[in-house]
C-alpha cells in the first residue's frame, strides 16, 4: 500500500506540480512591478482628468508619462505572461488536433516567440543607443526619450529566455500546472 504523502510540498510534488524556479520568481517580481507602474499611469491619468475638468490645470506631459509608464509596465508583464501560458490563444484550427501535435505546436510557437523577442531586444537595444546619442527627447517635458529602454530591453530578453524555457517544459511535459487545463 503507497504511503500518503504528509506535507504539502510533498503532496504538491505527488500531484506533478513543481516549486517555483528562481527565474519564474524573478518573472513574478518583475509583473508585480508592472501592477504598481500601470496603477501608477491610472492615477496620474485620473488627476490629470480631475485637474483638467475641476481646475483648468492639467499635469503637464501627462500624455508623454503615460505612454512610458505603459511601456514599462506592458514589457514587465511579457515574460511572466510568456512563462506562464497566459497569452491568448486562437485554437479554432488546431482544437481537433491531437494533443501531441498541439504540444508541438505550442513548443514551435514558443522557440518563435523567443526568436522575434531575441532580435526585438537586440534591435531596440540599439536604436535606444541611437537616441541617447542623437539626445532625442520628449515634446512637452523633455524627457530622454531612451530612458523607456532601460526597462524594455531587459523585459524582451527576458521574455526572449522565459520563451526558451516555456519550450523546454512543453517539449519535455515538465510543467505539469498548465494554465490551459485549468480553465477547462
Amino acid at each position: 500500500m503507497a504511503q500518503k504523502p504528509t506535507d504539502a510540498s510533498a503532496r504538491a510534488k505527488a500531484a506533478g506540480f513543481r516549486s517555483p524556479s528562481l527565474f519564474d520568481r524573478f518573472c513574478t517580481l518583475l509583473a508585480v512591478l508592472g501592477g504598481f507602474i500601470l496603477m501608477a499611469a491610472a492615477t496620474i491619468t485620473v488627476v490629470s482628468v480631475l485637474g483638467r475638468y475641476f481646475l483648468n490645470a492639467p499635469i503637464p506631459g501627462d500624455i508623454e508619462i503615460v505612454a512610458l509608464l505603459m511601456a514599462a509596465s506592458i514589457a514587465l508583464f511579457l515574460p511572466y505572461c510568456q512563462l506562464h501560458k497566459g497569452n491568448v490563444i486562437v485554437d479554432v484550427f488546431t482544437e481537433a488536433a491531437p494533443p501531441v501535435v498541439r504540444k508541438w505546436l505550442d513548443v514551435f510557437a514558443s522557440l518563435g516567440v523567443a526568436v522575434v523577442a531575441g532580435v526585438l531586444a537586440w534591435r531596440m537595444g540599439i536604436g535606444g543607443l541611437e537616441l541617447r546619442v542623437a539626445n532625442d527627447e520628449s515634446m512637452v517635458l523633455r524627457l530622454p526619450t531612451w530612458i523607456g529602454f532601460i526597462v524594455v530591453v531587459p523585459s524582451f530578453a527576458l521574455l526572449a529566455i522565459s520563451s526558451l524555457i516555456a519550450a523546454w517544459r512543453d517539449a519535455t511535459d515538465g510543467h505539469a500546472a498548465d494554465a490551459a487545463k485549468v480553465i477547462e
